[in-house]
């Protein structure tokens, strides 16, 4: 078993078609079937129902195996790439993922100091749910995240805490709620209005359906939207009142475009983080932005 045979299954099972893997790996179709028979040969199983690969479907051991060759393909491509940064060959890249508010009002900052000292640098940034962005990780496709949880406790990460992450209540400025004091601002009284959701399964979404059910909250719900932006805008046109980080409304609560209040009964705490893997290998890039964030808590 080789590199290359490696590399061929993990491109096999992701892009599905023959031709496109020798495309990727700059060899011939007959090369790539080789190498596929080749592997199944040394491991002594079946990875694929059919020889043929007309059809791209695993047995078991070849999802079993897909997980640990997709870790040993990244690792390999990773450590290539880290040799040629400390040979000067490359300016080196980092990948970064986030969720959607620190990576809207947080990172743009953040990355232009790292970029400062390291103007080469290569930056991809991937803002997915918090739940991609750790299994990215986990499976080594992403250098650092950045996501906003209530807690992190995985043995398989390093995390570290940035700052508080508060959800509060936003309303537009002559909303009939907004200039409640934070004594009348009751659960029930929101019930009454129009209400601007996240979408489900965000970490936003659950812990404000948590808190709804706890305090017996049945949301009039007139818009449900994907993104912090989206919901800011739908607030700002009066569509509906909505509950979003407060990191996130900074400079709306400056202009006077919005208003708002704490969420009465509110008791989770949620924090952005910053993960990376424990056993990945720390480059330059990746130990020179994992002090700027540690830096940045408080003045972001």
């Amino acid at each position: 078993m080789n590199l290359q045979q490696l590399k061929a299954f993990v491109l096999t099972v992701e892009l599905k078609k023959l031709y496109l893997v020798a495309q990727q790996l700059e060899v011939t179709q007959p090369t790539v079937t080789f190498h596929l028979n080749k592997l199944q040969e040394e491991l002594g199983v079946a990875l694929f129902h059919t020889r043929s690969y007309h059809v791209i479907r695993l047995t078991e051991a070849g999802k079993a195996f897909y997980h640990y060759a997709t870790q040993i393909s990244a690792l390999s491509t990773e450590a290539q790439s880290i040799m040629e940064e400390h040979r000067g060959m490359a300016a080196g890249k980092l990948a970064i993922g986030s969720t959607h508010t620190p990576a809207t009002y947080l990172l743009p900052s953040l990355l232009a100091e790292l970029k400062e000292p390291m103007p080469r640098l290569s930056l991809l940034m991937d803002v997915r749910p918090a739940p991609v962005i750790l299994d990215k990780i986990k499976r080594y496709e992403l250098d650092i995240g950045i996501i906003s949880q209530t807690e992190m406790h995985d043995p398989d990460l390093v995390a570290q805490s940035i700052k508080r992450d508060d959800l509060v209540l936003i309303f537009p400025p002559r909303h009939p709620l907004a200039s409640l004091d934070a004594g009348e601002l009751t659960p029930e009284r929101l019930c009454e209005h129009p209400y601007i959701s996240h979408e489900e399964g965000s970490i936003s979404r659950r812990l404000i359906d948590r808190w709804a059910e706890a305090h017996q909250v049945a949301f009039d719900i007139a818009m449900e939207v994907s993104g912090t932006e989206a919901l800011k805008s739908t607030v700002l046109h009066g569509l509906g009142y909505g509950m979003i980080a407060e990191g996130a409304i900074q400079s709306e609560l400056a202009e006077g475009k919005l208003r708002s209040h704490p969420i009465p009964g509110w008791t989770e705490q949620r924090y952005i983080y910053a993960v990376r893997h424990r056993n990945k290998l720390v480059s330059p890039a990746m130990r020179t932005f994992w002090g700027i964030l540690g830096q940045s808590g408080g003045r972001v």
